[in-house]
């Protein structure tokens, strides 16, 4: 949403902390550690002196919403600088008297910057060259560097009394000549390479190196190996792209917005590597390998690692009550935890549940995150900081393809393909950067096609240079390259097939609930001739589970492993289920689990089942690339989807009707929830009637 936007949509809860402050005091005290206290510094800068970012102040916003209603954080030990008000002196200022002059040996300390960074050299060799956070009076003057560098940065939280602090950097260093990405904005900078510190800089760090009685080449050598003091959680590493991208009604950083959505579903258990790969998964299907977060710090092999280091937190909620209107008829909420890709398409008519209660809110306004709603309870008794947990999801049947055209097109080309893709049934187009999408069209780059082919594979191919579909940061979808010389619009309608396929994910993705459902059904995915949980969804109402890797990134498996998916049912009723996903191809398949000669479709009560049951029907093949993974199940049969998929021998095979099925898929979840809101152009699907799991994996 627009910065304006934005603020009067916070200014709604913000207004009410007056009058409200007991109560939201009351709500932060259930969360808070009786020993310690939780100071936060959140930084966000979209305006700078020669360019600009949008979603900065987003990410700031985000951050604060989750740290008072889901950690606890109280709103006067939170300090907030944005745009001009962030230079370097007054961070630097603010960092040493909230912080530093506050923060005592137990206390937990979050530090967040979002805005620009980039590589900068501040000495004479190249050595000296280090990642830079620009902040709103950078650059000082020519060959001057009026920056936070990493020397600063890490001698900063060397000088807290605490080592319970999270740094969160929404911030690019590496720049490649450009600074817009397919659909994405790159936080990357281009440097000067004859740039020093200004001389007040220096002579802050020769301050905080007496308190910290360290020298400059041992500051170096720590932020050098990661040794930074606590937690820190980075966009990218500094030979990667970070990214902010367009979202309906509000820009975000890529990595605050996955983050903090993934913490407004953690749960007591949850660990914060957990957090991390989830988040990781979220910008994968944006960006691919382009962006993966980093996690390092002198805390970050800590076991067990809870999120921003608090010891305990209450369950997951996809959001929080605001404000309270109307004695209670009418509240605000903040839906920082939705999953985006529901947020995008979140109908009026949707139903949530308020913690601990039978009370029910159903929504009848939305301005990007926040959402106003009314009580379907005759006497509510509502307050302030309650989490509220989705109860009934709708969203539109008549669901369009976004797909933004590349503007490094020429205009002859960009007006060609918007028409012919705004031409097709389901899908609308814009250009890149103006508004959400969810996949690019754009023209194929020959060095795109050398770097996705071995030397041996290249023997004899000639590399097409035509038209083909990226994903919203700019990552070849596999096999929809044309040839050279290819007509705009016949590249659209080469297209079209591959765009239902796309469109029939898109709906999927709309049915992910793995940690709203109300199934007592929980899905893992192993290698299969070890027992090697690599990736297991989470469930608020079963067991504490484990994930790996443990350095939050995507899992990975080379080619040849065999997997299989582990689904425990441990509801009273059979439960129903279909495997769905996509190969690293980019081709729908479905998996058919087999049951001795017949395929099987469903779980008994309390049974556990291997899928599929030999160890070699499921080997992870060739080329490398990302694979999905849908598990869906219900209360009831698949009968239209069923249908549609009839029965062949094989494990995989591949589905030329993915959309129909996917479609099929809805209205079997639909009928299942027997939806008391009567509106014949919604899908409503009660969470007590489906649960959808979601696997993302690279292949390597």
């Amino acid at each position: 949403m627009k910065r304006r936007s934005l603020l009067q949509a916070a200014g709604m809860f913000c207004g009410a902390w007056g009058a409200n402050q007991l109560l939201l005091s009351r709500a932060s005290q259930v969360l808070a550690e009786p020993t310690s206290r939780k100071l936060a510094f959140l930084v966000g800068i979209n305006q700078y002196r020669n360019a600009s970012l949008n979603g900065c102040i987003t990410d700031v916003e985000l951050q604060k919403e989750l740290l008072i209603y889901r950690f606890g954080f109280q709103p006067s030990d939170i300090v907030v600088l944005t745009n001009q008000q962030a230079t370097r002196s007054q961070i630097e200022t603010v960092f040493t008297e909230h912080l530093i002059q506050q923060a005592k040996p137990n206390d937990i300390v979050v530090f967040h910057f979002s805005g620009f960074g980039s590589l900068q050299k501040l000495g004479a060799t190249t050595d000296d060259i280090q990642p830079v956070l620009l902040t709103a009076d950078d650059p000082k003057e020519d060959a001057i560097a009026n920056a936070i560098s990493q020397d600063t940065l890490l001698l900063l939280l060397r000088s807290l009394s605490t080592s319970q602090v999270t740094t969160v950097l929404d911030a690019g260093y590496f720049y490649p000549g450009y600074s817009q990405r397919g659909n994405l904005k790159l936080r990357s900078r281009s440097s000067d390479p004859a740039s020093q510190l200004i001389p007040s800089e220096l002579e802050f760090q020769e301050k905080l190196l007496e308190k910290t009685g360290l020298d400059r080449i041992q500051t170096r050598v720590k932020w050098r190996s990661g040794q930074f003091p606590g937690v820190v959680l980075s966009a990218a590493n500094d030979q990667q792209f970070a990214t902010e991208s367009p979202w309906n009604g509000f820009t975000a950083g890529l990595f605050t917005y996955s983050l903090t959505q993934q913490l407004w579903q953690a749960t007591p258990s949850t660990t914060l590597r957990v957090n991390l790969r989830q988040a990781s998964e979220l910008i994968a299907r944006r960006v691919d390998s382009k962006q993966q977060p980093v996690l390092m710090g002198q805390k970050s092999r800590d076991r067990p690692l809870k999120p921003y280091q608090v010891a305990s937190i209450q369950s997951a909620a996809d959001g929080v009550i605001t404000a309270i209107e109307d004695s209670g008829k009418i509240v605000q909420l903040w839906l920082g935890g939705l999953p985006p890709e529901v947020l995008e398409t979140y109908s009026f008519s949707a139903v949530l549940k308020v913690e601990n209660s039978d009370q029910l809110l159903q929504i009848f306004e939305r301005n990007g995150l926040a959402a106003k709603a009314r009580s379907l309870t005759e006497s509510p008794n509502l307050q302030i900081g309650q989490r509220v947990r989705e109860k009934i999801r709708t969203f539109p049947k008549e669901i369009r393809l976004a797909i933004a055209v590349d503007a490094n097109l020429n205009r002859v080309e960009r007006v060609d393909a918007i028409s012919a893709l705004s031409g097709l049934p389901k899908t609308s187009a814009a250009i890149a950067g103006e508004q959400p999408a969810d996949y690019l069209f754009s023209k194929v780059e020959e060095t795109t096609q050398v770097a996705a082919l071995n030397p041996d594979a290249m023997k004899g191919t000639i590399l097409p240079a035509g038209y083909g579909l990226f994903s919203q940061g700019r990552d070849a979808i596999p096999r929809t390259a044309g040839e050279s010389g290819e007509a705009v619009k016949l590249a659209v309608r080469r297209l079209t097939p591959r765009l239902q396929t796309l469109l029939g994910a898109k709906l999927l993705n709309l049915t992910s609930n793995s940690t709203t459902s109300e199934l007592a059904v929980r899905a893992s995915l192993e290698i299969a001739d070890s027992n090697a949980i690599v990736q297991q969804t989470e469930k608020i109402s079963l067991d504490s589970i484990k994930v790996i890797p443990s350095d939050g990134k995507l899992v990975s498996f080379p080619i040849g492993t065999p997997i299989r998916l582990r689904v425990e049912n441990r509801d009273p009723d059979p439960i129903h289920f279909v495997i769905l996903g996509f190969d690293n191809r980019g081709s729908g398949v479905v998996f058919n689990s087999m049951q001795g000669d017949q395929p099987q479709t469903s779980i008994a009560a309390n049974e556990t089942v291997m899928i599929p049951r030999s160890l070699t029907d499921w080997l992870v093949q060739a080329p490398t690339g990302l694979s999905e993974i849908y598990l869906v199940c219900s209360r009831t049969p698949f009968q239209h989807t069923q249908a549609l998929l009839g029965t062949s021998a094989g494990f995989v095979r591949s589905l030329p009707n993915f959309l129909d099925v996917a479609q099929a898929v809805l209205q079997d979840l639909h009928q299942a929830s027997n939806p008391s809101i009567n509106a014949p152009d919604l899908f409503a699907l009660d969470m007590a009637s489906w649960a959808t799991f979601r696997f993302l994996y690279q292949v390597v």
